[in-house]
């Protein structure tokens, strides 16, 4: 089964490419998260939504479905794929990064964050 059968019967089995049209590489860059975003979000592994907007755009090859982030410490992922206009269903087991999530996640979501422009292709016609 081809990767576009994939697509077509299952809506998934491919990532989608990046934001600005061509295939993720090996490395995708990212930068240190930005001292705006690490005052907003104080968690220790905290991730830039420059780099996590990417990341939930290419997850749903077809622009369908639901991000799924089991640790959501204190939802940078959530609050990314809200950004990006993608549902997201975040877990987290230590209570205090849930409370905190729960504040963070719009304020996170409503930065502004400097983005490749997106693809005009497809998931099916990248995957032809």
């Amino acid at each position: 089964m081809k990767v576009s059968d994939c697509l077509r019967k299952f809506g998934t089995g491919g990532l989608r490419r990046s934001l600005d049209g061509g295939p993720f590489g090996d490395v995708i860059p990212s930068e240190r998260t930005p001292k705006r975003e690490r005052q907003i979000a104080d968690h220790p592994s905290l991730k830039p939504q420059s780099l996590l907007r990417q990341l939930v755009y290419s997850a749903l090859p077809l622009g369908e479905g639901i991000i799924a982030d089991p640790f959501m410490g204190s939802g940078s992922t959530v609050a990314a794929a809200e950004a990006m206009g993608l549902p997201c269903v975040g877990v987290e087991r230590h209570a205090e990064y849930f409370e905190t999530g729960v504040d963070v996640i719009p304020r996170l979501a409503e930065l502004g964050v400097a983005l490749p422009a997106p693809a005009t292709l497809s998931a099916l016609q990248l995957w032809e």
